[in-house]
Order: C-alpha cells, then sequence, then structure tokens
C-alpha cells in the first residue's frame, strides 16, 4: 500500500477490503485513518557481523518499502557474554553506520548481540529486540600460539615416525625375529638291543 502510484506518504490514507467468491461478496470494511510516517511501528533490524583481529564490527538493515524516502532510523546494540546478565549497550547509531566493538586481546568463550530500532520522525519509537545472536569469541593468539610450536615439534615428529619405520623393519626381518618356544617337550626314549641282551 505504501508503494501505490501517486501515493503521498505525508497524507493520512485508509483501506477497505471485501472477501470475494465466485458467486457472493462480503461487505467492505474500512481502517481508520493512517498516518504512515507517525503511526509506523518499526520492526527489529537484521545484524550484519563482521570480525577481525581487534574489532567486532555491527551493522543493522532493514526490509523498506523501495517507494519510501530515507527514513530516520538509528539503532542501539546490546553486546554480552553468555550466561552472565550485566549488557554492554552502546549508544544509538545512525543507520548506515556501523557499532565497533574493540576486543581485549584475552577475550575468549560465547557472546551475544541484540539490537532494535529507533525511529526518530517525530516522538522516537522502538522496537523490540531482535533475537539474541551468540558466536565464541576465541583469544586470536592462541592459534598463533600453536603456530609458534610446531617449529619445535616438527623434529621430534621426525624421530618418531623415523623410529616406527625402523622397528618396522626390524621386526619384519627373519634375523631379528623370535625364535618360537614350543608349547611342549616330548622325550623319547630310544634302545639298541646288543648281542646277548634280549627284551
Amino acid at each position: 500500500l505504501m508503494c501505490l502510484e501517486k501515493q503521498d506518504l505525508y497524507n493520512k490514507f485508509k483501506g477497505r477490503v471485501w472477501a470475494v467468491s465466485p458467486s457472493a461478496r462480503s461487505p467492505s470494511v474500512e481502517s481508520k485513518y493512517l498516518d504512515y510516517l507517525f503511526e509506523v511501528e518499526p520492526a527489529p533490524p537484521t545484524l550484519v557481523v563482521t570480525r577481525t583481529e581487534e574489532i567486532l564490527s555491527i551493522n543493522a538493515t532493514y526490509q523498506l518499502p523501495h517507494c519510501m524516502p530515507p527514513p530516520d532510523l538509528k539503532y542501539e546494540v546490546d553486546f554480552w557474554k553468555e550466561g552472565i546478565k550485566n549488557k554492554t549497550q552502546f549508544p544509538a547509531t545512525p543507520r548506515g553506520q556501523p557499532v565497533q566493538i574493540p576486543l581485549q586481546p584475552a577475550i575468549s568463550g560465547h557472546y551475544c548481540l541484540r539490537a532494535r530500532t529507533i525511529y526518530t520522525f517525530g516522538d522516537p519509537k522502538y522496537s523490540e529486540f531482535s533475537k539474541p545472536t551468540c558466536f565464541f569469541l576465541g583469544a586470536p593468539g592462541t592459534s598463533w600460539a600453536f603456530l609458534g610450536l610446531l617449529p619445535l615439534l616438527l623434529p621430534l615428529l621426525l624421530v618418531i615416525a623415523i623410529g616406527h619405520v625402523f622397528w618396522k623393519s626390524l621386526t619384519a626381518n627373519p634375523w631379528f625375529q623370535r625364535a618360537k618356544m614350543p608349547l611342549a617337550l616330548v622325550w623319547q626314549v630310544w634302545a639298541c638291543a646288543t648281542d646277548g641282551e634280549g627284551f
């Protein structure tokens, strides 16, 4: 309705609807007058999150009627560690500008974000908060620390691999295999008969 031809959003307007079937038509129902720019209720924004090593950048996007002039929208972001009640609320930021959260070097754990829209045409109106977006933040240095230890571990891994190959070659060589012990020994006595002796 916002984008009907020659529709002026600065005027009040109302709508009329009725149900239609192939054989009948219901009485129409008319809405009260609507002043779109003053009576519209803002919806929560959709958040776009990007992360670098030192900064978490949040931007808000909105689904707006294509014919609507750029509205006076701002948004507020809440940021908190999962399981903790206290939330850090960042000041209202104009639409199109990112909220930047500096990340501490030792940050680690699951964190969450949510935001709400502030419509500032006339008296400010606040939307509900968006559903929380949660993600894991690990200290960027942890992966680099492991990579730093990798050159020290390579010689040890090489020695273990060579030792394994050497051991396998020894066990496959018949000269280095253990002799199999019999499970039981059977002694048989053989006697030879001599002249004059008999059995």
